[in-house]
């Protein structure tokens, strides 16, 4: 479709090493939406303030302003086929007019950019406030992956926690920097490197690739939960093991999935969305 657009990897790169004073605060402002749309909604907007759509808008008491231009996210592709009778997919206008086949809707992997969100600035109307985050519990994200949480083991005073991956098994060092975010850390290990016996943090690992995923991971539920406060040393952990150049956007990808079950597992109902609205 000539209508879809990409964000390039270098904008997503750029994103995180060069910006993070504010995308970090994008991540806790667009909690409802994918890691990906947050990103976007921030880099058109001249500075941060609540997204809706025009629906979503008049449902709140408030009314877009005429004349407003709305930014763009992106929205899931569907794409229609048809199936005849032998099993083979066609599609629609092949073959056999379209009254005397089966039509499915399959969902398509592609997205496109619909220009639908517009920002509080641009609406008028009731007073509006910003919903509470609900409580989110790590212990519940555990559960929901059968991790176990053991008792610290490592004599290296300087690792901040470790996963054994295969077993489904992490511990956090009780004198940790930042015991919130490493749990995430290592939870992340778990969902992503399975593979693994033993992943301890802070030694050298056969490959950095493993660390950038799971910090990655970390700092996106952390943004997301509005934890800032080590958000810092995130980022210096982050460009510590990995430089921008031997990233892929695969790993990216990876650490955004592993940040949506992580939240979706740790809240009750429906908080945190896929790559839509």
């Amino acid at each position: 479709m000539n209508n879809q657009i990409k964000i390039s990897f270098k904008d997503y790169l750029s994103e995180i090493y060069d910006k993070p004073s504010k995308i970090h605060e994008a991540y806790r402002l667009f909690r409802n939406y994918s890691p990906r749309n947050r990103i976007l909604a921030e880099s058109q907007l001249l500075f941060l303030e609540p997204i809706n759509t025009y629906k979503g808008w008049q449902e709140l008491g408030r009314q877009v302003k005429k004349g407003s231009r709305g930014i763009s996210l992106f929205l899931p592709v569907a794409s229609k086929k048809k199936k005849d009778d032998e099993g083979k997919n066609k599609k629609e206008g092949e073959g056999e007019d379209s009254s005397s086949s089966t039509i499915k809707l399959f969902c398509s992997a592609n997205f496109i950019m619909k220009r639908h969100w517009f920002t509080l600035s641009q609406t008028e109307g009731e007073e509006f406030k910003l919903e509470e985050l609900p409580n989110f519990d790590v212990k519940k994200a555990l559960e929901a992956f059968g991790i176990t949480q053991e008792k610290f083991r490592s004599i290296n005073g300087n690792c901040q926690g470790y996963a054994i991956p295969s077993k489904n098994i992490i511990a956090i060092n009780p004198l940790a920097f930042a015991p919130y975010k490493t749990n995430i850390h290592e939870i992340a290990h778990c969902l992503l490197h399975k593979e693994n016996a033993e992943i301890i943090d802070g030694e050298e690992l056969d490959s950095s690739i493993k660390e950038f995923e799971a910090e990655t991971t970390a700092y996106l539920v952390c943004c997301s939960l509005g934890k800032f406060d080590h958000l810092e040393y995130s980022r210096g952990y982050i460009s510590n093991w990995i430089t921008r150049d031997d990233i892929e956007e695969e790993n990216f990808k990876r650490a955004f999935d592993a940040a949506n079950k992580i939240l979706k597992a740790g809240f009750s109902g429906d908080f945190f969305v896929g790559e839509g609205e």
